[in-house]
């Protein structure tokens, strides 16, 4: 019943409705989404070892995954789970309205999808998978929606006026996006890093301000600054490789003082997550991209030896919302355009830890990147005009405990927990 009706309003959703009423229907449809997403308890989640880190095994059983994304694993996730279950015919649903709309109603859509995502989807406490809806109608059109939407959240967060958690959690999203979207390409994906790595470079300035200084004098102070830097190496875990590979924006990369923006007194490396650090570190420094040298974090010791060691409940504990899609029906939709770790190309890949030879990709066209037009996105006009497992959103504060484990070199994301651990 509840597929049907739902089925109905989209139906009503047409090109001679919609101008009318399709903000409220989508709205009503969004809310719907996200009320059952919520009413997904973590208890309902899989979740096998508590104690890793956020990069941990993303597919560790994939023996009998005869198409190697891990499906098999996430079939039985949720059993006989009736939200996750109601929750994933209507992803169907919505999906498919999505994929039926022409170019010109798909824009229109999403700029309603965008507005709604803002209001009732962006602050949500425990939205695991509503969001997803996003990311599928950016998959319909990667050139426009899916640049504007990275666009989007990033202009949220370098907003000084927008809410502090609305900030956070825009951060984490355009993190989480960039670095799972297999539809984004390497320029936009440095054009953003590039406005990220800005913002923590005029943070730091602020930050010397004497008066400044004074106010902030504990890590939760500077949390949104932790989170861009966070936001910045996860990212590069993903799409460091990729962008190695195009002179041009190799460049830009390096012409970033993420460096120095890392190894700046408020000692970012020590307060974010350690597996995105060790993993961040390995890479850059195969890369030649990061040269300073510095202790890695401990990252095979739980969370009572960390406090002891940084002041534990400091260290930051971020959410990705684009953690691996664990709903069964729909993931159809999802699956084509979301980037698996284990898929993902290192620096380090050719098996050289230390030492990475040059990365040009061997017949790749990529001269021509040089003279590519440069991604303005100080340019709201312009923009405005050419773009017509969330595992849980932040708490008030980003810090607190987490345990830590791992057992090897290299361990990324787990598919079949969420990101960040229950609330205790």
């Amino acid at each position: 019943k509840m597929l049907s009706f739902v089925e109905c309003m989209l139906g009503l959703d047409t090109d001679r409705l919609g101008d009318l009423i399709g903000t409220t229907l989508f709205e009503k449809v969004v809310d719907l989404l996200t009320e059952l997403d919520v009413n997904i308890t973590w208890e309902d989640i899989l979740q096998e070892e508590h104690n890793k880190g956020i990069f941990d095994m993303e597919l560790e059983d994939l023996d009998d995954d005869d198409d190697n994304f891990g499906q098999e694993g996430t079939k039985a996730l949720f059993g006989g789970n009736v939200c996750a279950e109601k929750l994933d015919g209507l992803m169907v649903v919505v999906c498919e309205h999505l994929k039926s709309c022409n170019r010109d109603r798909l824009f229109k859509e999403f700029g309603i999808l965008k507005t709604i995502f803002r209001k009732s989807v962006l602050k949500v406490h425990k939205s695991k998978f509503a969001q997803f809806i996003m990311f599928y109608a950016c998959s319909l059109d990667p050139e426009i929606c899916g640049v504007d939407f990275a666009l989007f959240l990033t202009d949220i967060f370098t907003k000084k006026e927008d809410d502090p958690i609305a900030r956070m959690s825009a951060v984490s999203y355009v993190g989480s996006y960039l670095s799972r979207a297999r539809f984004i390409s390497a320029d936009t994906v440095v054009a953003v890093l590039k406005r990220l790595v800005e913002w923590c470079i005029d943070y730091i300035k602020r930050d010397r301000d004497p008066v400044n200084q004074a106010k902030a004098t504990k890590p939760k102070d500077h949390q949104i600054f932790y989170a861009s830097c966070q936001a910045v190496m996860y990212v590069l875990c993903f799409r460091l490789r990729s962008i190695m590979d195009y002179p041009n924006l190799k460049s830009q990369l390096f012409q970033m003082p993420i460096e120095s923006i890392l190894m700046d007194t408020l000692e970012p490396l020590k307060v974010c997550l350690p597996s995105i650090v060790n993993e961040f570190l390995r890479q850059s420094r195969a890369a030649r991209l990061f040269n300073a040298s510095v202790d890695l974090p401990l990252e095979d010791i739980v969370e009572s030896d960390l406090s002891k060691a940084f002041g534990g409940p400091n260290r930051l504990d971020m959410f990705f919302p684009f953690d691996p899609y664990l709903l069964r029906e729909s993931d159809r939709y999802i699956r084509p355009n979301f980037e698996f770790w284990s898929l993902v190309k290192t620096t380090y890949s050719d098996g050289e830890d230390d030492e990475l030879g040059d990365l040009d990709a061997p017949g790749m066209n990529v001269d021509s990147l040089d003279d590519h037009v440069e991604i303005d996105l100080n340019d709201d006009e312009g923009i405005e005009y050419s773009m017509n497992k969330m595992s849980i959103t932040p708490h008030r504060s980003f810090y607190h405990p987490m345990a830590m484990s791992s057992d090897s070199g290299l361990s990324m994301p787990a598919r079949i927990r969420p990101s960040v651990s229950p609330p205790s």
